[in-house]
């Protein structure tokens, strides 16, 4: 593969996350005037720079192919290499997504194929070739971000809990696979949704970011739509888990009427999101499954605007 252009689409997948914590303000997130309690704006900067070569990685993966591992070891890598750092975890669901999304992008310059909103099916066909040592490296990199909403006490259905001392050799005896796990956790879980469904709700979101950036030209404002837009279609996995489904559903009602009030004011609209934005702040509210859909989006975005460069 060219060198430069496993570069290129590879730093327009970290170049998502870093616009998405910089865009604002996005109620309930981190952004670049807000840091929350547990959580940095420097931790997500950092964050992007660390992904890059996790992504070089994914896509000369997916041109090269893979024997055991497809992404576990992706999710992992990145992640331990944040903390490790000293910084908190920024980055489960979004690297999630953006490492199916750079291995899915190589197999498709290995197959030939040009058409990008090939991408979703492409994602689709790489996660049916995960294996139980994907399920082993992602259950690592959940264990090491110990995120306060699951417990050693969740009901999981026959698949293995995150917090099981025996998780790895149980993994392996049920022969659960990545996208197994992946399956299950979609009934609940709105990233996990995505990465089986092949960006299905990211495709929308891209549609939607690039009617309202032709719409107004600001990219910034664009995203805080797009964010919006997604929390009111979705229920956020994290409030859900943390809050419950009357605060998830309250929540995403509440995105759907600023939203409607955004997208129609004019300079006063960022006075209007951050009266949301400060109300969340201070309920604890902390959307962060809807952000890692922003940063697919963004990805998405960035990628296409490339893809048809170099592809044309």
């Amino acid at each position: 593969m060219n060198r430069n252009i496993l570069k290129t689409l590879a730093e327009q997948l970290s170049l998502a996350l870093l616009l998405e914590v910089s865009s604002y303000p996005k109620p309930g997130n981190v952004h670049r005037l807000r840091d929350n309690p547990e959580l940095k704006y420097e931790a997500f900067l950092a964050t992007g720079i660390y992904s890059l070569k996790y992504f070089e990685k994914g896509i000369r993966r997916g041109f090269r192919g893979h024997r055991r591992i497809v992404i576990g070891d992706l999710v992992y890598g990145l992640l331990s290499d944040v903390l490790k750092e000293g910084y908190s975890n920024t980055c489960l669901g979004s690297s999630l997504l953006l490492s199916l999304m750079s291995v899915s992008l190589g197999r498709m310059i290995r197959c030939e194929i040009r058409n990008f909103n090939e991408l979703g099916r492409t994602a689709r066909e790489s996660l049916e070739e995960t294996s139980v040592y994907d399920t082993i490296y992602y259950y690592k990199a959940v264990r090491k971000a110990a995120p306060s909403y699951l417990k050693p006490s969740d009901k999981t259905n026959g698949f293995v809990n995150i917090w099981d001392s025996r998780y790895k050799k149980k993994i392996i005896e049920r022969n659960h696979r990545l996208i197994d796990v992946l399956k299950y956790s979609a009934k609940f879980d709105v990233v996990a949704r995505e990465a089986i469904n092949g960006f299905e709700e990211g495709f929308r979101g891209e549609v939607y970011l690039r009617e309202r950036l032709n719409t107004h030209g600001d990219l910034n404002k664009a995203i805080v739509e797009t964010y919006l837009y997604l929390l009111s279609r979705n229920i956020d996995t994290i409030v859900l888990l943390k809050h419950g489904e009357k605060t998830a559903r309250e929540i995403q009602d509440k995105a759907r009427v600023v939203h409607n009030t955004v997208v129609n004011a004019g300079s006063d609209w960022v006075m209007i999101v951050n009266e949301l934005d400060r109300e969340f702040y201070s309920r604890g509210i902390n959307p962060g499954s809807i952000a890692d859909l922003v940063v697919e989006v963004l990805g998405l975005f960035l990628i296409r605007n490339k893809w048809n460069t170099i592809f044309k």
